[in-house]
């Protein structure tokens, strides 16, 4: 399908807009993967809106580089276990992904609505007396009719 409907802004609180403001707001699961380069300032955890674990990423990077600077080995270590965490997080990135982008689907689509505009009666009315559009049956009818004082005015 092309994305040139992305770019049509019809306005209003109906469908099209919940899928714009959707479509903006889904998680990518290869920019989370990209992201997960840059792992020591939890740039990954950020993008998939955990924020607690993107600070202690950014903590613990910053802990081991002034261990390191005063003991290697305590660096060393703390930096080994930011790695094992970071490739833990290669596995959990894809079930985020579907969790966050689940979640948002869910708060797009199910949020409440403003309702009908004031005065809109809908299509049907439970009025008798108001006019109710013709069946097929009388449009095929009324087509017959015109078709037939056609041919009679010639």
């Amino acid at each position: 399908m092309s994305e040139a409907w992305k770019r049509i802004d019809l306005g209003g609180e109906g469908l099209q807009q919940a899928n714009l403001r959707l479509a903006r707001a889904l998680r990518r699961p290869r920019t989370a993967y990209l992201l997960w380069l840059a792992f020591p300032l939890g740039a990954h955890r950020a993008y998939l809106r955990e924020l607690r674990g993107a600070w202690a990423y950014r903590a613990a990077s910053l802990v081991a580089i002034v261990l390191l600077a005063l003991d290697w080995r305590a660096g060393a270590a703390l930096g080994g276990i930011l790695v094992a965490a970071a490739l833990a997080d290669l596995y959990w990135i894809g079930r985020r992904v579907t969790a966050l982008n689940k979640e948002l689907r869910m708060q797009a689509y199910l949020r409440p609505v403003a309702g009908a505009p004031p005065g809109f009666r809908g299509r049907f009315t439970d009025d008798p007396q108001a006019p109710r559009p013709p069946s097929f049956a009388e449009q095929e009818r009324l087509l017959a009719e015109i078709e037939r004082r056609k041919k009679q005015d010639n």
